[in-house]
C-alpha cells in the first residue's frame, strides 16, 4: 500500500512542477485557454500589427503597437551609436530617432495602415541612421550638337549644294559626304581579271549578255540604276565562280531579278524572267541560282555605281539633258567593253564620259568644276577619256546593237547618232 502512495504522490508532485511540464498539468490548461481567447489573427513582421479592424481597439492601442514594433530599429539605433566615436554622430542618430517616433505616431493616428507607414518611413532612411529628404527631379540637361563647317569651293566653282540648299530632291546638306562614301567602298567591289579563268566564257560572250540585259531592261521598263546594279553583279560572281556557257545567261537573268528587287517599286515576277530566258531554266534552276549568287557575292549590294556619279557631275556641272544623255549613252556602252569594268573606278569612268561628252558637244569652262566635285583633273582623265573615244569610234557589231538602236531615239535625243571625233585634246577644257 504504500508504495502505491508514494507513485500517486510522484504523480502529484510531478504535475505541479512547472519546470518538468508533465501532460495534463496546469500549463496546459492555460495554453489551451489562452488558444481560445486568441481570433486566429497572425503575427506580423513587426510585432502584433494588423489592418484588420479588432473590436475594442483604439488609437492609443494602436500606437502602442506601433511602438513595440519600432523597438527592433530604436534598439539597433542605439547599439550602433555606442560604437560611434564622435559624439556629434550619437545626437544626430538619437535625432533622427525621436522623429521616426514622431512620424509613426502621428501616421498612426490618421492612417488605416500602421504597418504600410512604419515600412515608408523605415525605408526612407541611409544605412547609417540618417534621414533623407526627398529627392528632387534633376533639372534637364540640353546639349547642342554643333554641325562641322561645311566647305566651300574655290573662285570660280558654282556652289551647286549651297543654292540647292534645303531640297530634298537634291540631297543638299550631305551630297558630298555621300558620293565620298561611295568612292570610299569601290575597292570593296573592284573586279580583278577574271576572264583567264573561265575555262568556257569569252569577253564576247559577256558582251552579247550586257546587251541581252539592255533589251531585258527596255522591255520591263525598268530604271538604268538596275541595270548597271545587274551587270555588277555578274562580273562579281563571274570572278568567282568558274560558270559553264549554257549557265551564262542565268547568271545574268538571276542578277536582274535581284537588281529588281533592290531598285524597282514593283520589281517583275520569276516567270517573267522565265518568258524572257525562252524557259530555258525552270523556276527551281532560277530560284536556287539566286539563293547561290547571293551567297557567294556576301549579300552586299551596296554598289557604288557609275551612273549616280555622271548624274551627280552632270547637275553640278549644270549641262543640258542632250549633253548628259550622250554621257550616258558613252556609259552605258562601256557596259559590254570588259576591260573598262575591271579595275576602273566607278567615279572615274563617270567623269571620264561626261568629259568627253562635253568635248563632243564642244562646252568649255567645266574643268575647275569637274576636279572640285570628282576630285580628277584633267590629266587624271585622259587615259579613260582615250579608251572611250575608241569604243565610240569602233563600227556597230551586228548582235551587239541595242545600245546604239535605243539611243538613236528621239526620247534620248538621238545622240547615237552624233559624229564622234578622231582625237580628243584633254590638256584644256576648251
Amino acid at each position: 500500500m504504500k508504495t502505491d502512495e508514494n507513485k500517486i504522490l510522484m504523480n502529484k508532485k510531478t504535475s505541479n512542477n512547472p519546470r518538468l511540464g508533465a501532460v495534463g498539468g496546469p500549463t496546459k490548461r492555460k495554453a489551451e485557454l489562452d488558444l481560445k481567447k486568441s481570433t486566429g489573427t497572425k503575427r506580423a513582421a513587426f510585432g502584433d500589427l494588423t489592418n484588420a479592424k479588432q473590436s475594442g481597439s483604439n488609437t492609443s492601442n494602436l500606437k502602442t503597437q506601433v511602438k513595440k514594433g519600432l523597438n527592433i530599429f530604436v534598439e539597433k539605433g542605439k547599439s550602433s551609436l555606442r560604437s560611434q566615436k564622435t559624439t556629434g554622430s550619437k545626437t544626430k542618430a538619437n535625432e533622427n530617432i525621436k522623429v521616426k517616433e514622431e512620424v509613426i505616431e502621428e501616421v498612426a493616428a490618421t492612417s488605416s495602415s500602421s504597418e504600410e507607414a512604419l515600412l515608408c518611413e523605415l525605408d526612407a532612411s541611409t544605412g547609417d541612421g540618417d534621414s533623407t529628404l526627398p529627392l528632387s527631379e534633376p533639372e534637364p540637361q540640353t546639349f547642342e550638337v554643333r554641325e562641322p563647317e561645311r566647305s566651300l569651293p574655290p573662285d570660280g566653282v558654282p556652289d551647286f549644294d549651297g543654292e540647292t540648299w534645303g531640297d530634298p530632291q537634291q540631297h543638299s546638306e550631305y551630297a558630298m559626304e555621300t558620293f565620298q562614301y561611295y568612292k570610299q567602298r569601290e575597292t570593296e567591289f573592284s573586279v580583278p581579271d577574271y576572264m583567264s579563268k573561265q575555262s568556257e566564257i569569252t569577253n564576247v560572250m559577256r558582251a552579247i549578255l550586257v546587251d541581252w540585259l539592255v533589251e531585258v531592261q527596255e522591255s520591263f521598263e525598268l530604271n538604268h540604276e538596275t541595270l548597271y546594279t545587274a551587270v555588277k553583279m555578274v562580273d562579281i560572281y563571274l570572278s568567282r565562280k568558274n560558270v559553264r556557257k549554257e549557265d551564262l545567261q542565268l547568271v545574268g537573268a538571276v542578277a536582274c531579278l535581284i537588281a529588281c528587287k533592290i531598285d524597282e517599286r514593283t520589281p517583275p515576277l520569276v516567270d517573267d524572267f522565265l518568258y524572257v530566258c525562252d524557259d530555258a531554266y525552270s523556276r527551281d534552276q532560277l530560284m536556287k541560282m539566286e539563293r547561290k549568287m547571293l551567297a557567294v557575292i556576301g549579300f552586299d549590294l551596296g554598289f557604288s555605281l557609275s551612273y549616280r556619279y555622271v548624274r551627280r557631275y552632270g547637275r553640278v556641272c549644270r549641262v543640258t539633258m542632250p549633253t548628259l544623255t550622250l554621257a550616258r549613252y558613252i556609259l552605258e556602252l562601256s557596259l559590254m567593253e570588259y576591260q573598262l569594268n575591271i579595275g576602273t573606278s566607278e567615279a572615274l569612268l563617270a567623269a571620264a564620259a561626261l568629259a568627253l561628252a562635253m568635248k563632243m558637244k564642244g562646252i568649255s569652262g567645266w574643268a575647275g568644276t569637274m576636279q572640285y566635285y570628282s576630285g580628277f583633273s584633267l590629266a587624271q582623265l585622259d587615259t579613260t577619256v582615250q579608251a572611250l573615244l575608241i569604243m565610240l569610234q569602233q563600227p556597230p557589231k551586228d548582235n551587239l546593237k541595242t545600245v546604239r538602236s535605243k539611243y538613236s531615239h528621239r526620247v534620248f535625243h538621238e545622240v547615237a547618232t552624233i559624229p564622234v571625233p578622231r582625237v580628243v585634246d584633254m590638256a584644256t577644257d576648251k
